[in-house]
């Protein structure tokens, strides 16, 4: 398994596409208001965050694993 996606939450962004998503393979973000994946699995902790989503304000990131 390998961390694919990177997913945070940001209030500051215009509705409805507040949810970043940071694809880990391209090295690109993205923002949306969905985000669908099947087979994969979800791992998320208090604190997860590395310094770019930390300059945001994140604490708490959705890591999606395939």
């Amino acid at each position: 398994m390998k961390l694919r996606f990177r997913l945070r939450y940001k209030k500051t962004l215009k509705p409805p596409n507040r949810i970043v998503v940071w694809d880990v393979e391209k090295n690109k973000e993205y923002t949306t208001d969905r985000f669908e994946l099947n087979d994969c699995t979800i791992k998320m902790a208090y604190e997860n965050s590395i310094e770019q989503e930390k300059l945001c304000g994140a604490k708490v990131i959705l890591e999606v694993w395939i």
